[in-house]
């Protein structure tokens, strides 16, 4: 199953690995409420994928089509910065000859793997 991350909580939760060692877990106190956000750090992403809107399943498409249709200009800039201040995500954007300001939405999925969807 496919997560996006709306642009509007990739800062925060991309900041908040960033802050911490990405040797550490992320963890969170068990009476803490389910508030729908990812409950994982960068440190534990596994892989980062960057991928074209044309190469994603039909089902990511829709998915991505919605997040970018609910993200305003200064989140989406926000998710560029993050991006582009994240060693791994930037390395693997370089590695595709893509940069930062090329990323139009990113998606977790459950074997946390992160895919940094590009303008095609």
């Amino acid at each position: 199953m496919y997560k996006l991350l709306p642009a509007t909580l990739a800062p925060i939760v991309l900041a908040a690995g960033i802050a911490t060692s990405l040797a550490q877990p992320a963890t969170n106190p068990p009476d803490s409420p389910d508030d729908g956000v990812i409950e994982r750090s960068p440190g534990e992403i596994r892989t980062v994928t960057v991928s074209t809107l044309d190469e994603l399943s039909i089902p990511q498409r829709v998915m991505v089509n919605q997040q970018i249709a609910q993200t305003g200009p200064n989140e989406l800039q926000r998710m560029r910065k993050v991006i582009a201040d994240t060693p791994r995500l930037q390395a693997a954007l370089e590695d595709h000859g893509a940069a930062p300001s090329s990323v139009i939405a990113m998606i977790f999925d459950d074997t946390n793997e992160v895919t940094l969807v590009i303008a095609s």
